[in-house]
């Protein structure tokens, strides 16, 4: 919890976590195009969705070499991260306007290898910037720059409408538009690229960051205090909890509107596309909020309740799946549910572990890594799903919700106990300084 002059110190760090919500925008259009046009492509080259499953794995795939690269590469994300942002937004361009003029998986497949590759370095070096810029107090900042993903889904979402109706499927030109938006904000980095390398020799005034420790308050207690196996346990269900969390996300998200558009709804193009815009409209909303309620209330007091509602939510998808029975309407609301709620948990646990543990770029690179692994398998699996019974793809997010919830309190207990068993010993410290200090003053007295 922060209070709200801690974000009005520094100008410089507004502007730039304001051209990073620009770069969550445009980030969420060119990854979530797949998302509305994944039936046309699938006819184009003439697969299956689990043929689509398989290209966003290597999409996937592609993400976790990115985050590879960032922990072999450190010294490099932390000097030039701006420079690789520039890279990945022109190497999105380039794949987002090539894809509609493909016609083999094969070559889809490697460009979306590629793809994930500019995907990774934006969300490794994004949210590495944003972290060093806020520190302890990036939880609004994360939640307001990737409500920038929502908002951008929002507008692709918009921007397809006009081409891919019941009367025409022209995908040509979204993609070529949204290419374009890309180069645009590799040249904005370009600006962004040239001031950090000015300024790369000058200590920032407020709140200078150490990138190998990105946690600077606490790096003095935190290597004294807290034990390697400690930190250790905490990172691995850090990890974990993302491997579930973004790997849901990226999934629901991506298969959301074929799933609606399934035999068993009979909703028209249209229909379907107004319910994806809700989600995503809902999936904004619910980062705004939270980037609100963070400046007030403490991270983990917001987790808290969120993971209670998820845990209501995950409860009720069973209810209508298994016993009520889902139709395109109660499925309408369920989705914006889901949005609203599962939307600020990613930039929460984030936020969290960031005050619990040392984020070095390393770590947050793994943790990317976990994402990876999320995309690829919970991706190839929900096409899988979509081709043998669509009908399970909501036990599929039930059941990611469910681990990430698990997760989350195994996390907990142990932080607790770490943290009580840091108390006493702390209190025995202190008792026996207190304890030799009278001692002293005793044999003072005997003395004299």
């Amino acid at each position: 919890m922060a209070s709200k002059s801690t974000y009005f110190k520094n100008p410089w760090y507004l502007i730039k976590t304001g051209f990073l919500l620009l770069t969550w925008i445009v980030m969420a259009m060119h990854v979530e195009l797949i998302g509305p046009t994944m039936t046309i492509l699938a006819k184009r080259l003439q697969v299956d969705f689990s043929g689509i499953g398989s290209a966003l794995a290597a999409r996937g795939i592609g993400y976790l070499v990115a985050n590879i690269l960032g922990v072999i590469l450190q010294k490099i994300v932390k000097k030039h991260s701006d420079g690789l942002l520039i890279i990945a937004f022109l190497l999105s361009a380039i794949v987002v306007f090539l894809t509609p003029h493909m016609g083999s998986l094969f070559v889809i497949c490697g460009l979306f290898f590629i793809h994930g590759i500019g995907q990774g370095l934006i969300d490794l070096c994004g949210t590495n910037v944003l972290l060093a810029m806020w520190g302890t107090n990036a939880a609004a900042p994360l939640n307001i720059v990737q409500l920038g993903y929502g908002i951008g889904a929002i507008f692709v979402n918009l921007l397809i409408r006009p081409f891919v109706n019941s009367t025409r499927t022209n995908i040509v030109i979204p993609y070529s538009i949204t290419a374009s938006l890309c180069i645009l904000m590799a040249i904005g980095f370009v600006f962004f690229y040239i001031q950090a390398l000015k300024n790369s020799k000058e200590k920032l005034v407020v709140q200078q960051v150490d990138y190998a420790v990105v946690n600077t308050k606490n790096e003095e207690k935190c290597s004294s205090n807290s034990s390697r196996s400690f930190e250790l346990i905490l990172s691995i269900l850090f990890i974990s909890c993302i491997f579930f969390i973004i790997g849901n996300d990226q999934t629901f998200s991506k298969f959301f509107f074929t799933y609606l558009k399934s035999d068993k709804f009979h909703l028209s193009i249209e229909t379907a596309s107004w319910g994806i815009i809700l989600y995503w409209l809902s999936y904004s909303i619910g980062r705004l909020i939270i980037a609100i309620i963070s400046v007030f209330l403490s991270v983990s007091i917001c987790l808290n309740i969120l993971w209670f509602i998820a845990l209501c939510l995950a409860i009720t998808w069973l209810v209508f799946v298994w016993i009520i029975g889902l139709t395109g309407t109660n499925l309408f609301i369920l989705g914006a549910s889901t949005g609203l709620v599962f939307s600020p948990l990613i930039p929460l646990t984030f936020a969290l572990f960031n005050k619990r543990l040392n984020v070095t770029p390393m770590l947050l690179a793994l943790v990317f890594s976990g994402a990876a692994f999320g995309m690829i398998v919970f991706q190839k699996l929900a096409g899988f799903v979509m081709d043998w019974n669509p009908n399970q793809f909501p036990s599929l997010l039930v059941s990611c919700m469910l681990a990430s919830i698990s997760l989350y309190i195994i996390s907990n207990v142990i932080y607790f106990v770490h943290q009580r068993k840091r108390t006493s010993i702390t209190i025995e410290s202190a008792l026996e300084d207190l304890h030799e200090e009278e001692e002293e003053e005793e044999q003072i007295i005997i003395m004299t």
